[in-house]
C-alpha cells in the first residue's frame, strides 16, 4: 500500500522541445519524459539524428542540414499520474505518431554485418 502511494506521489521531468528549420517552419516534438535525466534523452536523440543525417517526424523525413536549431522551451516536474494523462492527450493530438508504425522493425539489421561485407569486397579488389 505504501508503494502505491509513493508511485502516485512520484514526479517525473518533462521537457518540451521545438525544432526550427531553415525554412522558418517550426514544430514541437512529443515531450520527453524521464524520472531523473530528461536532458540525456534529448541529447541522445540529437546525436542519433545528426549521425543518421535525417530528422524523422512521423512519415516526414527532413534532411538534418535543414534543421537550424532545437530549443528546449520548457522543463517541468510533474506527478507521474499527470504525465501519463498528458501523454495520452499528446498522442491523440499528434497524428504523426500513428505513422511511427511504419518505422518499426522486427529486428534491426546490424550495420556491422554490412560494413564487414563491404570491407571484404574492398580487400578482394585490392
Amino acid at each position: 500500500m505504501a508503494d502505491d502511494r509513493e508511485n502516485q506521489n512520484a514526479t517525473v521531468l518533462v521537457a518540451h522541445v521545438t525544432v526550427h528549420l531553415e525554412s522558418g517552419q517550426a514544430f514541437e516534438l512529443l515531450p520527453f519524459i524521464d524520472e531523473n535525466d530528461v536532458k540525456s534523452q534529448v541529447t541522445d536523440l540529437i546525436e542519433d539524428w545528426s549521425r543518421s543525417g535525417f530528422l524523422v517526424r512521423g512519415s516526414q523525413i527532413v534532411p538534418w542540414h535543414q534543421v537550424q536549431w532545437l530549443e528546449a522551451t520548457q522543463v517541468e516536474e510533474i506527478p507521474r499520474a499527470e504525465a501519463e494523462r498528458r501523454a495520452s492527450a499528446w498522442n491523440e493530438r499528434n497524428p504523426a505518431q500513428y505513422q511511427q508504425a511504419f518505422w518499426k522493425t522486427k529486428e534491426a539489421r546490424g550495420k556491422k554485418e554490412k560494413d564487414e561485407a563491404k570491407d571484404g569486397e574492398e580487400r578482394k579488389a585490392a
